[in-house]
């Protein structure tokens, strides 16, 4: 598997996964990190993977086994214990996903209507998570000019949410 057909696969399903993991483990910071620990561990297994017939639902299983793994090691749940599983079927999870992907396309599109700039210090910002010492250099603007580069953007994002 490319890099590009993994990324293309399994970025938008990271939501989804960070979401279960979150309903799992109740903690924001374990499930991030066991979302994380998820999609290095199927990266490198990314050859192997061939055979897999939905790799969202192989890593949507691999997440919900990783996090009834953590809770046992902690003692929060017995060995026997798996009705924590219950109310999360595959089905709901690939519905979840195709939702965040539409929005996710939906996003792309009115992204595409900003003016470059504006488009430019989204990306930067959300994205690529740089700090705004960065974005200063980059865009070869001045602080202020970034944040009011940023305001104006996510105005008009959600401005165009709205309609």
């Amino acid at each position: 598997m490319t890099q590009k057909a993994f990324l293309n696969t399994l970025m938008p399903l990271q939501p989804a996964l960070q979401l279960v993991a979150e309903r799992l483990l109740h903690s924001e910071a374990d499930a991030e990190d066991t979302v994380q620990e998820v999609v290095v561990e199927l990266w490198e297994k990314r050859d192997e993977l061939a055979h897999v017939r939905s790799l969202e639902a192989y890593a949507m299983q691999t997440v919900k086994h990783r996090c009834v793994s953590l809770l046992r090691k902690r003692k929060e749940i017995a060995v026997d214990d798996l009705s924590i599983l219950e109310g999360f079927s595959d089905e709901e999870a690939a519905a979840e996903s195709a939702r965040l992907e539409e929005q996710s396309a939906q996003l792309d599109r009115m992204m595409e209507r900003l003016p470059e700039r504006q488009r430019m210090a989204v990306r930067m910002k959300y994205i690529d998570c740089l700090s705004h010492e960065e974005m200063q250099r980059r865009l070869q603007m001045s602080s202020e000019n970034v944040y009011t580069t940023l305001s104006r953007a996510v105005s008009a994002l959600k401005t165009m949410l709205k309609k």
